[in-house]
């Protein structure tokens, strides 16, 4: 559908001056009428061109998205709660038993609550029964609360002298970009998403099984060494290493029903190659300040290329990349206060298999030059 303005908004004048059979001059009340309704009929066509367009895969984003991935039988990826263990005490013990339903509260502060899994029982003759409680707020920020440190009971019940929490919370995931899976890696495993209705095997099924296990993993590799043998690559955001718990993730969810039988499936770390930066680049002294902070500013060009070098497996390291994002920054408004030229004494290139993925090193070394008047 067009959408251009210039181009509606000359039609609409066009068929206007040839069905008055006269020329509309400026203040004329027929031309202000006609440049009103181009207006309309821009906003108009841009929304129904644009909800036109959410029926596709490639450009649904949001609840669209979601309803498109339901068709496949895919959901988002949701942040995970914190967990720990807590222990429910007695300061004498009771001839009978004591209910702990499910669900019970306990806080730390007022502010952060987790809650029982399920139903436990303080049986008649202990002093304490130990259940698993989850966190009621998804997210990170509420791992590494140390034992002993979440001990106040919201729900009361009869009889129990105390609570606490045994080993210190862990397992909460932000998950993408700090609340649900972000739109590009769910677009993904939507696409990828029909492979998996075979259990023959195929590698773009693996890779979706693969990327479904945790939330954090934006990228995997799936190789074939040998006949009935797979191993499997997770990459997590922002190029980490997964942890031995993720490697365990993705292993277990190839589960009989999933995979060949005949398969082995064995989930692996990817290799990281480390790089250096050190460049120098040229400005005017016109453009000096611009210039550096559209290059070593937070979330500048610099940021951006160590964001892009790492977010993918197999990624060559290229120092043609990091030049691109200095000479030709994503920001249109930035491009009149552009660079003149860089040198780039590294990264250099460097071919990586699709097992690796490069990762900055931390060494960097930023020089710039002011030239012309």
């Amino acid at each position: 559908m067009e959408t251009d303005a210039l181009t509606i908004y000359n039609s609409v004048m066009n068929q206007l001056t040839d069905n008055v059979k006269e020329q509309l001059y400026p203040g004329d009340e027929r031309r202000i009428y006609g440049e009103a309704v181009a207006m309309i009929l821009v906003s108009v066509y841009n929304d129904m061109n644009d909800a036109a367009k959410q029926r596709l895969l490639r450009y649904a984003r949001g609840e669209v998205l979601d309803e498109l991935g339901i068709r496949v039988g895919v959901e988002r990826l949701q942040p995970t709660p914190a967990s720990d263990t807590f222990r429910f005490s007695v300061s004498e013990a009771r001839d009978r038993n004591i209910v702990i339903p499910s669900g019970t509260r306990i806080t730390q502060d007022g502010i952060i609550y987790f809650a029982t899994d399920q139903l436990a029982i303080l049986e008649a003759g202990n002093l304490y029964v130990d259940v698993e409680g989850t966190c009621l707020s998804a997210g990170e920020e509420y791992n590494d609360l140390p034992e002993g440190s979440i001990t106040i009971l919201v729900d009361k019940i009869p009889y129990i002298s105390s609570v606490m929490n045994l080993y210190g919370t862990n397992g909460g995931d932000d998950g993408e970009a700090y609340t649900e899976e972000g739109d590009e890696k769910f677009r993904e495993r939507i696409h990828l998403a029909p492979a998996s209705f075979s259990v023959a095997g195929p590698k773009e099924a693996y890779k979706y099984y693969a990327l479904s296990a945790d939330s954090k993993i934006v990228d995997a590799h799936i190789d074939f060494p040998s006949a009935c043998v797979v191993d499997i690559y997770p990459l997590m955001m922002g190029g980490e290493l997964p942890s031995a718990d993720v490697l365990t993730a993705v292993q277990s969810i190839f589960s009989d029903d999933i995979r060949p039988m005949t398969d082995k499936v064995t989930a692996k770390a990817p290799t990281q190659i480390n790089y250096d930066i050190n460049i120098k680049y040229y400005c005017t002294s016109e453009n000096e300040e611009a210039a550096i902070i559209l290059v070593e500013s937070e979330g500048a060009a610099i940021d951006n290329y160590i964001d892009w070098q790492s977010s993918a497996l197999g990624r060559d390291i290229s120092p043609d990349a990091l030049r691109r994002q200095i000479l030709a920054p994503a920001d249109d408004d930035m491009l009149t206060n552009r660079v003149e030229r860089v040198d780039i004494i590294s990264p250099v290139f460097k071919e990586l298999s699709a097992s690796q993925v490069a990762k900055f090193s931390g060494k960097l070394t930023i020089s710039h030059e002011v030239i012309g008047g």
